[in-house]
């Protein structure tokens, strides 16, 4: 079983801040969270270094099947961090990033998932789920209500939603996601399918997802049927079709990196 993987960055000739890997039987696919430069001014490094860096160290520590998924990625986040503590001032602002990945071992697929990048697996009796961590949107959304309020308004703007996903990035009450700390690998979602039962498992960032997730571009049914015959193209157009119709919403992307790895069987 050799996986399909698709990548397009967000507009023609712009550098994708999704990275992936690929190993063995291990997929790992990174979304750098495309933040202003101001949630990273202590790091001279772009948001897609550190999502390849954090995507080769994981994948690396993965070939080990006897290391647990959450382990691995903590020694990843560790390696990332330690690569650029000494050149920049990370108690100013570094990049951060998403991730989901799957890894054969033996006769089980297992796949972990940190924030809102997702698994999709798509069972032989034709069953389909999603395992994301969506506690972001919730985070956000309270802290970002509250410092309106605190500032006399009715509705945060862009800046101030910002400075909300700052202060509750990787707190209690909050969400987790890569950026400094080991210690978040430890609230990512991990699981395990028996790979007989399995007809399909994908790896994708939320630009990949968003399809489903919030533009209506083809149900979750639609994704996993196109997945499973690997057009994971077709998944592309469909969400990009949708985009250029989509309202502008507040603090999210008219366009985003979309990154997909298939396994199929």
């Amino acid at each position: 079983m050799e996986p399909a993987l698709f990548a397009l960055p967000a507009q023609p000739g712009r550098e994708s801040e999704d990275a992936c890997a690929l190993g063995e039987g291990i997929a790992v696919v990174v979304d750098g969270a495309g933040l202003p430069k101001s949630s990273r001014r202590g790091c001279g490094h772009s948001v897609a270094w550190y999502a390849r860096m954090l995507a080769e160290a994981f994948r690396v520590r993965l070939e080990n099947r006897t290391t647990r998924m959450t382990d691995a990625l903590a020694g990843a986040i560790g390696e990332v961090t330690a690569a650029h503590a000494d050149t920049c001032d990370l108690a100013l602002g570094s990049p951060s990033a998403t991730v989901a990945a799957w890894r054969i071992t033996g006769d089980q697929i297992e796949h972990l998932v940190l924030c809102d990048a997702s698994i999709v697996v798509v069972t032989a009796d034709g069953g389909v789920r999603e395992i994301t961590d969506a506690r972001i949107d919730d985070a956000v959304r309270r802290r970002a209500a509250q410092l309106a309020a605190q500032a006399g308004i009715a509705e945060a703007p862009a800046e101030m939603r910002f400075r909300a996903l700052d202060q509750m990035r990787n707190v209690d009450d909050g969400f987790w996601c890569a950026h400094t700390d080991p210690g978040a690998a430890r609230h990512a979602l991990t699981g395990r399918t028996p790979v007989a039962d399995l007809r399909a498992i994908v790896a994708a960032s939320d630009g990949g997802t968003r399809g489903y997730q919030w533009l209506a571009a083809h149900s979750i049914e639609r994704f996993a049927e196109l997945a499973v015959q690997e057009r994971l193209g077709e998944i592309a157009d469909e969400i990009r079709a949708a985009e250029a119709g989509a309202p502008v919403r507040v603090f999210t992307k008219p366009h985003d990196d979309i990154t997909l790895v298939a396994l199929t069987r």
